[in-house]
């Protein structure tokens, strides 16, 4: 890490050991469901900056959070935007509130955002970000093709990581390699009979309440960009996706989860920013349970330590999975 780097990360530190992180004494602790067959945390954009010590505040409550859960986590999935700035100091600020919860997940999946890759060197920020994942303990990340993407497999599911193959301002550039790799992979998935969870920063167009969810401007702002028909047209030749992605920066609303038939679409909060829409509280994320014949998203306030009152909307979320093919219905 360089001087400047360095100083930045013990201004972050020092400014971390001032803060008041703590769940309240009397919070709802997160708990595994009975019969859930995997159990992870699904977070959106902590964006940890150099120069807003509040994010960190945020992000650190949610870490406190899973902190207090009984039992533990089979994985953390951050979905992009974990530095604003992309910086050194930023990531090793992140993985050092991550490495304080280790012993409460056995896997940590993240995807890049374009916070992570814009106005930057690709392969330094990719290698930058491969570091940052490898030096949380459980961080899993492989990048033998030369980008952002791969796969894991677990029992009844599999997660498939997507990301940029080149930098962009806003959008995810998705080359027909890794479209051809994506459609490989969740085939192979679904001839296995599993969940397909794939993970990238950013949702389809006109997906999860976009325009209105990214001010109500453009018609591919928001998305992935140009190349979010093409993912559409994959994920539509199959039934067991599950498509999680961050960015929009919205609180937890009607707009989270999108019933696409053969696919389905949810949409994260952030967890370090501020969310906007109805429902803005800080700190926000879901608790994603997968059973023999059904995935629960429950909503939960982290900084609050508490869930979401079901009846709210985007505050409980059910998908039908038939046990036999993985396929999600």
């Amino acid at each position: 890490m360089n001087t400047y780097n360095e100083n930045r990360y013990k201004t972050m530190r020092d400014e971390y050991s001032r803060m008041a992180v703590a769940v309240p004494p009397d919070s709802e602790r997160i708990t595994r469901e009975s019969g859930a067959l995997f159990t992870f945390a699904a977070w959106g954009d902590p964006q940890i900056f150099h120069g807003s010590s509040s994010r960190t505040q945020r992000f650190a409550f949610a870490c406190a959070d899973i902190a207090a859960m009984e039992g533990k986590l089979d994985a953390v999935a951050i979905l992009g935007d974990i530095a604003e700035m992309g910086a050194e100091c930023e990531y090793r600020m992140c993985a050092d509130l991550l490495s304080g919860i280790t012993d409460k997940f056995d896997d940590l999946l993240c995807v890049p955002g374009n916070h992570d890759i814009r106005i930057r060197d690709y392969k330094k920020q990719r290698d930058k970000f491969r570091d940052f994942v490898l030096s949380v303990k459980g961080g899993v990340f492989d990048n033998e093709n030369g980008g952002y993407y791969f796969s894991r497999d677990y029992d009844c599911c599999k997660f498939i990581m997507m990301g940029s193959d080149m930098n962009s301002f806003e959008g995810t550039y998705i080359s027909g390699k890794q479209q051809k790799w994506l459609d490989a992979e969740i085939s192979r998935a679904e001839a296995e009979g599993k969940t397909a969870f794939v993970l990238n920063h950013q949702t389809l167009k006109h997906s999860n309440g976009l325009p209105v969810t990214w001010g109500g401007n453009g018609k591919w702002r928001g998305s992935i960009g140009f190349q979010s028909d093409r993912i559409q047209d994959i994920f539509e030749k199959h039934r067991n996706v599950v498509f999680i992605t961050g960015h929009l920066h919205y609180g937890f609303s009607v707009y989270n989860y999108e019933d696409c038939g053969c696919y389905k679409l949810l949409s994260l909060p952030t967890v370090g920013v501020i969310n906007h829409g109805p429902m803005c509280k800080d700190s926000q994320g879901y608790i994603v349970s997968v059973f023999p014949d059904k995935i629960t998203i429950r909503a939960r306030l982290h900084m609050e330590g508490r869930w979401l009152n079901p009846k709210a909307p985007g505050a409980y979320i059910e998908i039908k999975r038939n046990p036999a093919a993985g396929s999600v219905v």
